[in-house]
């Protein structure tokens, strides 16, 4: 009889182990299916928007004046532009600025020399980035800054007998919209508009309110 209840209680240990093991199996199985998931789901970011980016930039003056790259009835290509984004900076690296340097200098002939004379314009640009609602873009709150041209004044615009004066050109720089990185094709875009002109002390009264439209992909 004693043996029988010992043998009762062995099996009842038995099975209460299996039972354990059964449950820690099923346990393992449930985290392992847990992480799973949670490996499969995006980690966000607001420095995705970081990288190397080429595209391109259109220029048009209102009112609207079609590009010398766009022929009648095409839309305009726009300038091949390239920029590096890090530390909340769009940092534009040899901006087109031929369309804006002939929209302020009346002569062809002198702003063709200026244009060949003025070397690399690097421009940047500050912004806040935030998420939109479903975390399919960022947005860039767009804080630009005054765009500065320092040149020295073609020999066709100098007086006889002057030396070579240093002329500077400041563009007052606007952003009405939000920039945006959209995640789907890895894609920046952005409009700024220059809307000022101010050549030396001066306020350059005819000039007419230039938009800047870029498209870039990151590399």
């Amino acid at each position: 009889m004693k043996t029988l209840t010992k043998m009762k209680k062995v099996c009842c240990f038995n099975r209460f182990v299996l039972f354990a093991m059964a449950l820690s199996i099923v346990s393992s199985f449930t985290a392992c299916s847990s992480d799973d998931d949670d490996s499969n789901i995006p980690v966000y970011s607001l420095k995705d928007v970081d990288g190397t980016y080429s595209g391109t930039m259109l220029t048009e003056s209102e009112p609207v004046n079609s590009p010398e790259n766009a022929k009648e009835g095409e839309k305009p290509a726009g300038a091949e532009v390239t920029a590096e984004v890090k530390d909340n900076q769009i940092m534009i690296k040899k901006l087109p600025v031929d369309d804006l340097i002939k929209s302020i200098i009346d002569n062809d002939e002198v702003a063709e020399d200026i244009i060949a004379n003025l070397g690399e314009i690097n421009y940047n640009i500050s912004y806040t980035p935030t998420f939109d609602e479903n975390k399919n873009n960022i947005l860039l709150q767009l804080k630009p800054e005054p765009l500065k041209i320092e040149f020295i004044a073609p020999v066709q615009a100098q007086e006889e007998g002057e030396e070579p004066a240093k002329i500077l050109i400041t563009v007052t720089i606007q952003a009405e919209k939000n920039g945006a990185y959209t995640y789907e094709g890895k894609k920046l875009a952005f409009i700024i508009k220059a809307t000022e002109v101010k050549i030396g002390e001066d306020n350059y009264l005819d000039f007419p309110i230039t938009t800047f439209t870029f498209s870039m992909v990151k590399k």
